[in-house]
């Protein structure tokens, strides 16, 4: 998986589906999708400046919406920061095939502690500003 596009607190990624990724329908496994989940909502949330590990999972979720594609297919996550408290962080994620329909969605809440953002950004994610200056959401 490659990290496409990234904004504070929002990332864009895609995988290229191999024959590691498949299960018995030859279709993307949804075992592969939630540890998407995971993944992709961890790196929106590294893109708010939290550096890893992003904490600990208190909830993961992924509602399967179609086939996620096959062998050669790419599937494309746009994940989220929803809400980033004071120790719990939460998250969305939405999957797309390459004709841009939803094939799954999820969200992911995790403990952080005290794991706080170290570094700020600007809005459209390419300088670094102070944290001061870098409300929550």
């Amino acid at each position: 998986m490659i990290v496409t596009q990234a904004k504070p607190g929002w990332v864009r990624t895609e995988l290229k589906i191999g024959t590691e990724h498949i299960n018995n329908h030859n279709t993307i496994h949804g075992g592969v999708i939630l540890s998407m989940v995971d993944t992709v909502t961890s790196l929106a949330l590294q893109s708010r400046g939290i550096v890893p590990p992003t904490g600990a999972s208190v909830n993961a979720s992924c509602e399967f919406v179609r086939p996620g594609g096959q062998v050669g297919d790419t599937i494309f996550g746009e994940g989220e920061v929803t809400q980033l408290g004071k120790t719990l962080a939460y998250t969305r994620v939405n999957f797309y095939n390459a004709q841009d329909k939803i094939v799954a969605f999820g969200s992911h809440t995790k403990f952080m502690g005290k794991n706080q953002p170290s570094v700020g950004f600007s809005p459209d994610g390419e300088t670094e500003v102070p944290l001061e200056g870098n409300s929550k959401l």
